[in-house]
Parts: structure tokens; sequence; C-alpha cells
């Protein structure tokens, strides 16, 4: 079963919801991230820092099954991204499976995809 037919919605419905629901992951996820940047990465990796949160910050969610969704790790860099567009360049985005392209996203040139 993939996560549309387990949660009825799909991921991006998922990750809307469960940010509304839980706003103090993404407040961990952009407080990593920045130290991350100050400290002079040059790539930063969503997945990396979902964990990181996940095993070394004392934050709990309102998903019963994980504290935070493995699915979601992506829309976090993208919230991020939308948040500082100057640090698009510390990820790297490609197209997600589960989305067609839409009003939310173009392909830059460069084949890198941007969220709007």
């Amino acid at each position: 079963m993939n996560y549309q037919q387990l949660n009825k919605k799909s991921i991006r419905e998922g990750f809307q919801q469960f940010h509304k629901e839980n706003p103090q992951i993404f407040r961990e996820f952009e407080k990593v991230c920045l130290i991350q940047i100050a400290s002079g990465r040059k790539k930063i990796s969503s997945k990396e820092v979902i964990n990181y949160i996940r095993w070394n910050r004392n934050v709990s969610s309102s998903d019963e099954n994980f504290r935070i969704n493995d699915a979601y790790q992506s829309y976090y860099a993208r919230l991020f991204t939308s948040i500082y567009p100057q640090y698009q360049d510390k990820f790297e985005f490609r197209k997600l499976r589960n989305e067609e392209l839409g009003p939310y996203m173009r392909i830059e040139s460069s084949g890198q995809i941007a969220f709007l």
C-alpha cells in the first residue's frame, strides 16, 4: 500500500495538515538548517535534518505512528527554501514521483525544480 491508499490523501495534503498541526517541527527544521548554513555547509540533506530532529531534539507531534513521517522530508526542504530563497542551492530538488507539474513548481533552465 502506498501513502495515498493508506491515508486517503496525497503526501502533499498529509504534509500540509501535519505542518498545520505541528509547527514546532518546522521551527526545529529551520533552526538546524540555519546552524548548518552558518557552519559553512555547502549542501544540506533534509533526511539528515529530520533524523537529527527525531533523535536529538525533544519534540513530539500529533502523528500517533511516527514523530515525523519520512514522506514529509522533501516538503520541509521546499518550505524552508520558500522562506529563505537565498538558500535554495543548499538542497537538491527533484520532481516528486507522486506529483505532477503544477502551478506551485517550475523547472529552471538548469533542470532544477523551483517551488513557489
